[in-house]
């Protein structure tokens, strides 16, 4: 749940709360001595919060009030659960808990606090403690330590997060930060993502494919737990001082090692490593991966297994059916794995049984081959395999981020795909029919990542995928950019004026206007880079994840089919820059935290979560724009 513009007093415009403030919520069925003392200490503080929260509006004092309503059922609930006294601390698993029953009291009664929100409106419930939680820190009341205030944030935000999402088939259950950070942290894929990490060190030649060279693909395999050796031929002498070294097998490629070449792409993909044109080089920002604070280091490996789990099971190859097929049956039934009626294995087992006679021998290769797919996941720590299938706790999460997604279920034949909008179809564009590249778009260097999947015709001309980025990222257009291949030596693409000159400095570019996306990106892995804003310096780099033909598409092209991470400002001084702004905003004791808000135009109550992306927005823009 976003904390920008949802949690804030914007979102209750038009709600207007009856009563005054201390009256009990029809939600909590009794005045406790508890609602009695918290609607005794809130009285104290309901002038200092109104003024506080008004900024002019019309309305703005009534909704301040009825905000503190509903703040003062929750914290009732609270103070009976925990004896405490004090309404400007609290510990974040009894709020979460209170906020929680508050939801689930209001649902069965009908009504929230004093009327002021729907039925069941967890969103009002959860924005009035957010904003009056922004009030204690804004304010300097809040009498806890940072870590206290920084788990409440943590909590409320998880309990938001659950409505924002939807109903999927998923319900990612709530695991304690600490509780998850260690059950990932042990996690052999963790630790041998890790070995792999401290092995490449400042950097690793790698060939102009990007793979790693020959003498050191046994190394690296080595840290995946993978036995192999680089060579040009497939039969060679036993590595030196290894037992059973006759059983080693020799390699051309790293891409030979699946396990290896799985865990190349997810790092790459984390934005752990870069591939550059000779070397693989850590970014930046590993070191929360490897050590940072709980929650950025948590935040860090999700992101990694989620990356690992779309290069394991989603990285398959469209040209082959049969890889399609594979990929959907690990990826149904890694989704039941992580519900609460897990599948049976010899029920999985025994699924080639029922198919037609014709079909058996095939079902029965694909269902092995799925299997022991998900028995290579198991090893890796993703989940468990005894008589069921299970995904633990920590990692339904991931499981959920990659594949509860209509969109990838249709993509896998496991769903039909869901109804874009047929409306926004272009029939007459000079794109039609074309193939349909699947990409992803990074935006380099920021932390925590900022990304998009898109999917957008072959034949869609540069100045139109301009546009796309654009509406992908929150950009306003107003600075220059490139595309760029081969590397920062490679040629560029670039706007060019009706007199013949790229409005672009340094060397000539070539006009984007004569090309399309797919002439710069012609296979599955090609790349690019996309650079806006010269100052600020925004590269995204452009990957190809997949090549479908433009008739299986069926929905609104261009269209966002994920993404991750808020949109920065226009000029905002890049990646650093971004990343400083929105520290500010959220700590009070920054020295910029005043400026910076007002220059992003926040109001009293309105944070900034970093993580939020709106992808029905971002896929609404594009609809307008083509």
């Amino acid at each position: 749940m976003s904390r920008n513009g949802k949690t804030g007093k914007n979102r209750h415009k038009g709600k207007r709360p009856a009563g005054k403030s201390g009256a009990v919520s029809p939600a909590h069925d009794s005045v406790s001595l508890s609602t009695f003392r918290v609607g005794r200490a809130l009285d104290a503080l309901t002038p200092a919060f109104v003024q506080w929260f008004d900024d002019g509006s019309p309305g703005a004092a009534p909704i301040a009030l009825g905000c503190l309503k509903q703040v003062e059922s929750v914290l009732g609930r609270y103070m009976d659960s925990t004896a405490a006294a004090d309404v400007t601390v609290f510990e974040p698993v009894p709020l979460a808990v209170a906020v929680t029953d508050e939801v689930v009291a209001a649902a069965g009664s009908g009504s929230s606090a004093g009327g002021t929100a729907e039925a069941g409106d967890a969103g009002f419930v959860v924005s009035a403690i957010y904003t009056y939680i922004d009030f204690l820190s804004d304010t300097g009341r809040w009498s806890g330590t940072a870590e206290q205030l920084a788990g409440v944030l943590d909590f409320l935000d998880a309990i938001g997060q659950q409505e924002d999402d939807g109903a999927g088939v998923i319900g990612v259950p709530d695991v304690p930060e600490q509780e998850a950070l260690d059950e990932l942290s042990r996690l052999p894929l963790v630790r041998r993502a890790t070995a792999l990490l401290e092995w490449i060190g400042d950097g690793r030649p790698v060939t102009g494919t990007g793979a790693l060279r020959l003498r050191d693909i046994e190394a690296a395999a080595a840290c995946v737990g993978v036995a192999a050796r680089g060579g040009t031929k497939r039969a060679g002498a036993p590595l030196p001082g290894t037992a059973g070294a006759a059983d080693v097998p020799t390699v051309r490629s790293m891409y030979e090692v699946p396990l290896l070449a799985q865990m190349w792409a997810a790092l790459e993909t984390a934005e752990l490593i870069k591939i550059t044109s000779t070397k693989a080089v850590p970014f930046e920002g590993v070191d929360a991966f490897l050590a940072g604070g709980p929650s950025e280091r948590l935040e860090e490996l999700v992101f990694f297994v989620d990356s690992f789990l779309m290069s394991a099971v989603l990285d398959y190859d469209p040209e082959q059916p049969w890889e399609r097929i594979v990929a959907g049956l690990q990826a149904s039934i890694l989704i039941a794995a992580a519900t609460d009626d897990p599948p049976l294995l010899e029920r999985v087992l025994a699924a080639p049984d029922a198919a037609p006679a014709e079909e058996k021998a095939m079902t029965r290769l694909f269902t092995d081959m799925a299997v022991d797919r998900l028995n290579g996941l198991a090893d890796l720590g993703l989940l468990t395999i005894d008589t069921h299938f299970r995904v633990p706790p920590a990692l339904i999460r991931c499981v959920a981020n990659v594949f509860d997604d209509e969109w990838v279920l249709a993509g896998l034949g496991l769903a039909p795909a869901p109804d874009a909008g047929d409306e926004h179809r272009l029939p007459g564009a000079s794109w039609a029919g074309t193939p349909v590249l699947q990409l992803r778009i990074l935006l380099n260097g920021s932390k925590p990542p900022i990304w998009r999947r898109v999917l957008v015709p072959s034949g869609m001309p540069l100045p139109q995928f301009h546009e796309v980025i654009q509406a992908l990222f929150g950009w306003l257009g107003y600075h220059l950019h490139e595309f760029r291949i081969g590397g920062s030596r490679g040629p560029a693409y670039a706007p060019v004026n009706p007199d013949g000159e790229a409005e672009f400095y340094g060397e000539a570019a070539r006009d984007e206007s004569t090309v399309t996306v797919g002439d710069l990106l012609p296979a599955v892995g090609s790349t690019m880079t996309y650079t806006y804003d010269f100052g600020d310096n925004w590269v995204h780099g452009i990957k190809v994840e997949k090549i479908l033909a433009g008739d299986d598409d069926g929905g609104q092209l261009p269209r966002c089919t994920a993404g991750r991470g808020a949109p920065p400002a226009e000029d905002s001084g890049g990646t650093w820059g971004w990343s400083n702004i929105v520290q500010a905003v959220n700590d009070p004791r920054h020295a910029d935290h005043k400026e910076y808000r007002e220059w992003l135009g926040m109001l009293p109550g309105d944070a900034l979560d970093p993580h939020d992306f709106d992808q029905d927005e971002v896929n609404e823009e594009l609809a307008h724009l083509f």
